[in-house]
């Protein structure tokens, strides 16, 4: 199939400031290594829009921090297919960090929008 160009030239919309992404990858950097001592450990997070949650430190990569939370059953929310085959996979796939239990999800929180981690 050609490849069909479009005659408009391509203009960068926005581009990141380079020491403001080597400052990004130094708070990265920082919360791996604060937080992987911490992991399975119960803790409080409160991101930079002041919400607070409280769970356990199940796992970390490049972006996210994965907090295993409990939910309260009466006010939990969620899909349902009443169609056999769209659920969720049988058997579960392997999980890098504790599989929640019923009343349980894990929930993931963006690494820079965190403000606070403290244990409880």
């Amino acid at each position: 199939m050609p490849n069909i160009q479009d005659s408009r030239s391509s203009a960068v919309v926005y581009q990141a400031d380079p020491t403001a992404v080597q400052h990004v990858h130094g708070i990265r950097e920082t919360l791996h290594q604060s937080c992987k001592n911490y992991l399975n450990h119960p803790v409080k997070v409160q991101d930079i829009f002041g919400m607070t949650h409280e769970g356990m430190l199940a796992g970390m990569d490049a972006t996210h921090l994965y907090l295993l939370v409990t939910i309260d059953q009466e006010a939990a929310r969620g899909f349902f297919s009443p169609y056999p085959g769209f659920g969720p996979p049988r058997p579960r796939p392997p999980y890098p960090y504790p599989y929640p239990n019923p009343g349980q999800a894990i929930l993931p929180l963006v690494l820079f929008n965190l403000l606070t981690i403290s244990l409880l």
